[in-house]
C-alpha cells in the first residue's frame, strides 16, 4: 500500500505497460502482492486440510456406531461437536488432543455468545471436573441454525 501510494497509483507502471522510474519499485509491488496472495492461499490450504481431518475422524466415530444428529464445525475447522440423541452422549474434539464422549446429563449449559464484530462462541458448561468447559468459534452464518438444533436437543 506504501508503494502504491509513493507512486501515484501508477496502475500503467505498475502492469508494465508504461517505463517508469525505477522497475525495483515495480518488482517490490508485484512482491508485497504475491506475499498476500500466498498467505491467503497458505491459509485456505491449512484451513481445508484440517477440515477433511475432522471429517476423517467424524467418520470414524460414525463407523464405531455415533450417529450425531447436530454436527457443529468450527469456523477455523479446528474443533468439532457432535450429539447423539440415541446414546445420550456428545462428542468434543479436540480434548487433550483427542474425542471425549460426554453423557448428555453431564452438560449443565450452553451459550453462544458474540466474541468480537463478526465471530461467536459456543460455549459448552460441562459437570466434568477436568473439563469443565468446551468452547468452539461459529461462523456467523451458523449461528442461528445451530442454537435452534442446540436448543431442540439440549433444551433452552
Amino acid at each position: 500500500m506504501i508503494v502504491l501510494v509513493l507512486c501515484g497509483f501508477n496502475l500503467a507502471f505498475f502492469l508494465g505497460i508504461s517505463s517508469g522510474a525505477d522497475p525495483v519499485v515495480r518488482w517490490l509491488f508485484w512482491a508485497s502482492v504475491l506475499y498476500f496472495v500466498g498467505g491467503v492461499w497458505l491459509f485456505v490450504w491449512v484451513d481445508q486440510r484440517y477440515a477433511g481431518k475432522l471429517k476423517r475422524l467424524a467418520a470414524g466415530f460414525q463407523a464405531q456406531g455415533f450417529r450425531p444428529q447436530v454436527e457443529v464445525f468450527a469456523k477455523m475447522s479446528d474443533a468439532y461437536l457432535g450429539i447423539d440423541e440415541s446414546t445420550r452422549s456428545l462428542l468434543a474434539y479436540p480434548v487433550d488432543g483427542a474425542g471425549h464422549f460426554f453423557q448428555l446429563d453431564e452438560i449443565s449449559s450452553w451459550r453462544i455468545v458474540p466474541v468480537g464484530k463478526r465471530n461467536y462462541r459456543l460455549e459448552v458448561l460441562t459437570r466434568n471436573l477436568r473439563l469443565p468447559v468446551f468452547s468452539l468459534v461459529l461462523k456467523p452464518t451458523e449461528v442461528l441454525a445451530t442454537e435452534a438444533r442446540l436448543a431442540a436437543v439440549l433444551g433452552a
